[in-house]
């Protein structure tokens, strides 16, 4: 695929990716590794606490306490709410959860624990997408289209640019290209990617 129709498929924005775009409109950050979501929690009035029975039994039964990584409340008040958060996850996983939860109380402002399973299945996706547009904007994705052309760019290093995980990295670069993406190089001045075969 040529850079053109790269550079294209970059001007392309969805609904989700407008919403992640104007909440980051609120920042100035120069670089990925500069995105803290907690910050972000914070001046959107969202508070942080872990998911134990000290602070979640109100919301959940204690037996669901133990298989929840996460959950959020919206308040009725604007895009405030709680977030809650298994304590003990690693840094990278800590981050994925709290950008995906953010995106529920900014976007849905209601509480999944009322709906059935294929609302809740609705509401996961788009916050799930939401958040990969927030963690990895596309202006950053640029400069992985930019680095390419020097030398292959894995989708290790990828995730390392963006401190994500691979598997978060391959999702957010599916919504550009509608396949997985393991590396983007370039040839001849033209920038392309590749999928390892299996």
């Amino acid at each position: 695929m040529g850079s053109e129709k790269m550079l294209q498929q970059l001007d392309t924005t969805d609904y989700w990716e407008e919403k992640a775009e104007k909440v980051l409109s609120n920042f100035k950050y120069n670089n990925p590794d500069e995105i803290d979501i907690e910050d972000i929690c914070w001046k959107y009035g969202i508070k942080i606490k872990p998911l134990d029975i000290t602070f979640a039994e109100p919301y959940l039964d204690s037996e669901d306490i133990y298989f929840l990584k996460s959950f959020a409340l919206p308040s009725e008040v604007d895009r405030r709410g709680t977030i809650f958060l298994k304590p003990g996850l690693n840094a990278i996983e800590r981050k994925l959860l709290l950008a995906e939860e953010f995106c529920h109380i900014y976007a849905h402002h209601s509480s999944q624990l009322s709906l059935d399973i294929h609302s809740i299945n609705k509401l996961e996706n788009q916050a799930k997408r939401m958040s990969a547009y927030i963690l990895m904007p596309n202006k950053f994705i640029q400069n992985v289209y930019n680095a390419a052309i020097e030398q292959p760019v894995l989708i290790s290093n990828i995730a390392d640019y963006f401190v994500v995980t691979e598997e978060f990295a391959h999702y957010r670069l599916e919504l550009i290209f509608n396949r997985k993406v393991d590396s983007i190089f370039a040839i001849r001045g033209k920038v392309g990617f590749m999928e390892w075969l299996e």
